[in-house]
């Protein structure tokens, strides 16, 4: 057990696929962060973040030290990944600190991430062969492979104005059988998704930002781009998890909520 008990909390969720069991488990990390798994290989996406930024959250006191170490669901991680650079995302000093304490974690991201944390620690970002940068363009995803899992990276708009340069990568992440959609801070741009060929894409669980859900173009972009058998809502900002829960209890029943960094998702597929 990673930590003691009543620290995290368990959902256990179950759908059916085609193919192989799977197992999957997703730690929530602070905003859209989170550790998948299938028990043999782990993938972070967006999780080396520690302290508070704006109004969304960083981790307690307890899960910062497991950071620190390296340990808990932090151990061990095979792939790193980060959707863009603003710190909600990805704070570049812990950037640093994470990829020296765990020597074996493979880190890939675009040239904005690497280009703050270089600003931190140059050596590790200019030498190391363990971090990679990407460049996928609209309609020209990168695809790779790292520890069996198969990853491909493809340009969302993060919107408009101040935030139009702004580098920001989905992800279609498929461990142990399973695909999981995560879409950065992706604009409401059903286009981007169609690009994308998410229309296509068969995805099993989607981590997708709970503003997607208010009143507006989010809900129907969900339906016809990530309507996924479990649908999970991110990047809830503490202060508003309750207000923002119960409107998602009333309006989406079938959308899950985690509460916070350290609770976690169990998803059992199974043969029917």
């Amino acid at each position: 057990m990673w930590l003691k008990k009543g620290v995290f909390s368990l959902i256990a969720l179950a759908f059916f696929v085609d193919g192989a069991r799977a197992d999957i488990t997703i730690v929530q990390l602070a905003n859209e962060g989170a550790i998948i798994s299938d028990g043999e290989v782990s993938v972070m996406i967006d999780g080396m973040v520690v302290e508070p930024y704006s109004v969304y959250g960083g981790l307690p006191e307890n899960a910062a030290a497991l950071f620190n170490q390296a340990s808990g669901p932090y151990a061990d991680v095979d792939l790193a990944l980060a959707s863009h650079r603003h710190h909600d995302h990805n704070q570049p000093k812990y950037a640093c600190q994470f990829m020296k304490k765990s020597g074996d974690t493979q880190f890939i991201s675009s040239s904005q991430v690497l280009g703050l944390m270089r600003e931190k620690c140059r050596k590790l970002v200019t030498t190391s062969p363990r971090i990679r940068e990407i460049d996928p363009q609209y309609g020209a995803p990168e695809v790779f492979e790292e520890s069996g899992v198969k990853v491909t990276a493809f340009l969302l708009s993060h919107g408009t104005r101040k935030y139009a340069k702004i580098q920001n990568y989905g992800h279609l992440i498929e461990i142990g059988g399973v695909t999981v959609l995560h879409i950065g801070d992706a604009a409401m741009s059903p286009q981007d998704f169609q690009t994308a060929g998410l229309d296509q894409t068969e995805v099993d669980i989607a981590l997708i930002p709970f503003w997607f859900f208010r009143p507006g173009p989010g809900a129907d972009i969900v339906k016809q781009y990530m309507d996924a058998p479990v649908k999970v809502a991110v990047h809830i900002p503490p202060s508003e998890m309750t207000e923002i829960k119960a409107y998602l209890v009333e309006n989406f029943p079938a959308v899950t909520v985690l509460e916070g960094p350290m609770k976690e998702l169990k998803v059992s597929s199974a043969l029917q």
